[in-house]
């Protein structure tokens, strides 16, 4: 079964081959908007529907992954992103403060550069960090958003990272970041709240308890 989420205003838009088993596994799904057909009218009609406020999420059916993502892919510009969920030797967690969120540091894949060293340059430009080791994958996470008038689509790879309590943090400014700040596993639920869902989902598939 081909199923993707992509986050919309914060809310998932799940694509997938198989609607009823979607749903049957991810209970908060029955409450979803549901649209059958890779049509740019069901996609246009989703959008619209996850953009008002109080709603859970929308799914759309198609028997085809190709159709879904071809549709998508009219719709947004996708762009590659790398970031990090860094852990000390204390077993706290390297969390930044921006824009009113607190988020994990990430960004944009520069031309032809891998993804796992994408994910290590921005993990340290963000956050100041020198002593970073890259561990393995933890999970992709899929978001759209606009800037400069284009509607884009930005893939994350996320992994794992070792870095050291001794290195000095200097959040990134020019990027909008105020704190760049060590937390323990036990005071994350502290600050979740104040994240994204993406954010969440990264952390809980890390293994990490909120």
């Amino acid at each position: 079964m081909f199923t993707q989420k992509i986050y919309v205003n914060n809310k998932p838009l799940i694509l997938t081959t198989n609607a009823r088993s979607y749903m049957e596994t991810h209970a908060i799904a029955g409450g979803y908007m549901l649209f059958t057909g890779a049509f740019s009218r069901n996609f246009r009609l989703a959008l619209q529907h996850l953009e008002k406020a109080g709603t859970l999420g929308a799914i759309i059916e198609d028997v085809s992954p190709n159709s879904l993502q071809e549709q998508l892919y009219e719709l947004y510009e996708p762009i590659d992103a790398g970031g990090g969920v860094v852990m000390n030797e204390d077993g706290a967690v390297l969390m930044i403060y921006r824009r009113g969120k607190w988020d994990l540091p990430k960004g944009k894949r520069d031309d032809g550069e891998d993804i796992a060293n994408c994910a290590l340059r921005e993990v340290s430009e963000e956050t100041g960090l020198q002593q970073v080791k890259l561990g393995e994958k933890i999970c992709d996470t899929y978001h759209v958003y606009a800037q400069n008038g284009q509607s884009l689509l930005k893939c994350t790879a996320w992994y794992k990272m070792h870095g050291s309590s001794a290195d000095t943090l200097a959040p990134q400014a020019e990027e909008n970041i105020e704190k760049a700040e060590w937390l323990k596993e036990k005071d994350l639920r502290f600050v979740v709240y104040k994240s994204y869902e993406a954010i969440r989902e990264v952390l809980t598939e890390a293994g990490l308890k909120w």
